[in-house]
Order: C-alpha cells, then structure tokens, then sequence
C-alpha cells in the first residue's frame, strides 16, 4: 500500500488536501467554538468535542480515500453544528447527545441496509447539480468579496492563479496558496504566546433522551445529514467515480455511534472541500486524485489530538486568504454543476429554482436552503409534469376524433 502512495504522489494532490484541511479548520469549526461558548461548556468538553469531530472525519476520509481510491475527505455538517447555537440553550448537552446517538444509529442502518442508495436512486441529477452549484456559488462569489475586504492579500493571489491557469494549470491552486502565504506573512501573528499545545483528554457524556429534543434538534440534523450524503455522493459521481452510498453511508453511521458520545454531531464526506479535491486541479488523474483525501485525514488526526488548543493557530490567518483559495479551487466544479443543472431540456426552470432558493440562505424549521432548494425543485418540477399531462390530454381531446 505504502509503494502504491509513494507512485501515486503528486505535490498538486497534497497541497488540495492542505487547502482543505485549512478551509475546514477556518471556518467551519469556528461554529463548534461558538457554540461551546453559547452554551458555557467547559474548556475540556470543548476540547473533546474538537476531538471527537476531527478524529472521526479523518479516520473516515482515511479509510474510504485507501479503500475506493478516490478523493473522500472527511467532514461534520456545518449547519448541523450551527443548529447547535440555539439548540444548546434549549436542551441540556446530554439530550443534545442523545439525539447525536440516536441520529448515528438510523444513518449506519439505512446505509448498511441499503435504503439509502434506493433513496438517492430517485433523486433527480439536474436538481442535485443545480443545489450543488447554489452552494458553491456562494464560496467563488466570496472571492469577490474578499478582493474588496482585503485587496493587499487576495488580488496577488487572484493574478497567480490566472496566470498559472495559463501557463501551467495543473498547479494553478498550489503556486496560489504559495502566494498567498508569501504575501500575507509579514503581517501575520503566528507567534507562540497565548498558544497551549496539550494534548486532549476526551470526555465522555452520558446521553439522555427526551421526546421534545428528538424532534426538534434529532430529525433536522437527520435531514440535514441525509441532504449532505446525497450531495457529497453526486460530487462524486460527476467527477467519474464509482461510489457505492452503502459503503459511504454505512461506514459513516458506524463511525458516529462511539463518537457520539464524546460530542460528534456526525461525520459525513465533505461536499465543498470534497469537489476542491475531486476536481482536475487536484489533479488530472483521477486515480491519484485520493492523494489529498489521505493528507487530510493525517491532518484531521494530528489537529484532533490537541483538540481546542490548536484552534487558535487557524484563527490567525489572514482574512480572506482561506475564502478566496477554495473559491478559486472550486470554480471547475461550479461551471460543472451548473452545465449539468440545465442540461435536461424541459427541467431548466426546476433547476433554476432549485438554484436560486439555494443561493438565498433561507432558513425555516432549523432546515437550511440546500434543502429547501432542492424540496422547491422537487415541487415544481412535479407541478410542471402534471400541467404537461393535463395539457396533453386536453389536446387529443379536442384535436382528435372521437370512435364508438
């Protein structure tokens, strides 16, 4: 195995993997640290909770990228965590637990039973690829926005990737990261005070269980969770990919139950950072592409042992450096998802639907507008179907002659 990673090795790969892992760490498990401090959690139950997150998505993105051969980076739902900022202050933190155990435990049983592949079988592509492009929308438009918060660090960065698009595209994303850490260091704080690297000592909660957390924070994380593996499994798909949803999902739910209990929301693969990975820019290959999904995971593992103390590290980061880098790598995958999204003749306002509902951000119920994009399209592509139907029918109705 180790002979076959060292031939497949490429430095564009690696550094996909390290964008990922920076883009995770910058942002998304900020919300984790939010949350914690909304709910007055203790330092080390913050720590155990990191821990439990980061182990949990690196073990998976390691275990899947070596077994299938493809780019899986490991992840948890960032707006399954985001629930948490009010959900905290409702439920005590051993039901929210609870309802993490009990989440986990219906998703290992309907990937391992296969339910879940049946599910996404009927789940339309043009749609999936339109709420895939609403998401990254969101991420390359932040390149833009970054340019105007802070052009010092992002236009040297932006001009990097055009010109190497040109000149040498395979490592367009690396030599821009490389310029965006030249150019931001001279005024970056990396230095050591106030950072205490120690290693986490889990925690564990014992989960309880209450009918009104069940409901109100248990069945939107399933939702949420369920949109995030169908996602992620179609970014997959589009790149080439094999993928089988019981694998994915079935070592996905196994992996959560233990975890659960020391504060994991749940793992799944990633969808973003996911199709930064699957992408040509990774690497043109797709069989040496699983490269990144591999350096990932040994950095979720190595973050994860010291827990809330290295967290403090991301947060120094330039602003704007992490955005425009993933928007930049994800813009293949957005021209991608939206030339599939329209491909299907007769379902393009369904998928514009779908699209724009995603790109919104409305929210209701806890539920975020990947799904209500994707429920919109559904309903409209369903109300255009029938509209035709009637409309047929009408027609040889007054068109055709009638026989006794």
């Amino acid at each position: 195995m180790f002979s076959r990673m060292r031939a497949d090795f490429s430095a564009s790969a690696a550094i996909a993997g390290v964008i990922a892992l920076v883009a995770t760490y910058s942002g998304p498990v900020l919300i984790v640290v939010q949350a914690a401090q909304a709910a007055h959690l203790s330092h080390n139950l913050l720590s155990t909770w990191i821990w439990a997150v980061s182990i949990g998505a690196g073990l998976l993105g390691l275990w899947l990228s070596l077994r299938h051969r493809m780019p899986v980076i490991g992840a948890w739902s960032t707006p399954g965590v985001a629930l948490l900022l009010t959900a905290l202050a409702r439920y005590p933190f051993s039901d929210v637990i609870g309802c993490y155990l009990v989440v986990a435990v219906i998703i290992a049983m309907l990937g391992l039973s296969g339910l879940f592949g049946r599910l996404i079988q009927h789940l339309p592509a043009h749609l999936l690829s339109a709420m895939i492009a609403g998401v990254l929308f969101e991420f390359c438009a932040g390149i833009f926005r970054s340019l105007q918060s802070t052009p010092a660090v992002v236009l040297p960065v932006v001009v990097a990737y055009v010109l190497c698009r040109r000149l040498i595209p395979r490592y367009a994303v690396a030599l821009a990261l490389l310029t965006g850490v030249i150019v931001a260091l001279p005024g970056a704080n990396f230095t050591a005070q106030g950072l205490d690297l120690s290693l986490v000592k889990p925690e564990l909660t014992l989960p309880t269980f209450s009918i009104e957390a069940l409901v109100g924070l248990g069945l939107p994380l399933l939702l949420l969770a369920l949109t995030q593996y169908a996602t992620s499994i179609h970014i997959l798909r589009n790149a080439g990919y094999d993928i089988s949803p019981k694998s994915v999902v079935g070592a996905s739910g196994l992996m959560s139950i233990p975890l659960a209990l020391f504060g994991n929301s749940g793992i799944n693969p990633a969808a973003i950072v996911g199709a930064m990975c699957a992408s040509p820019e990774c690497h043109v290959n797709p069989r040496r592409r699983y490269i990144s999904g591999v350096v990932c995971g040994v950095g979720y593992l190595c973050i994860g042992t010291f827990g809330a103390s290295v967290i403090a590290l991301f947060a120094r980061l330039p602003e704007g450096l992490t955005s425009t880098l993933a928007g930049l790598a994800l813009l293949g995958t957005l021209v991608t998802s939206l030339s599939s999204s329209v491909s299907a003749e007769g379902q393009r306002e369904s998928s514009v639907i779908t699209f724009v509902v995603t790109v919104s951000g409305m929210s209701f119920f806890g539920l975020g507008s990947a799904l209500w994009g994707l429920v919109a399209g559904i309903i409209f592509s369903l109300a255009l179907s029938k509209k035709a139907f009637w409309s047929s029918v009408k027609q040889v109705d007054g068109n055709e002659p009638r026989t006794s």
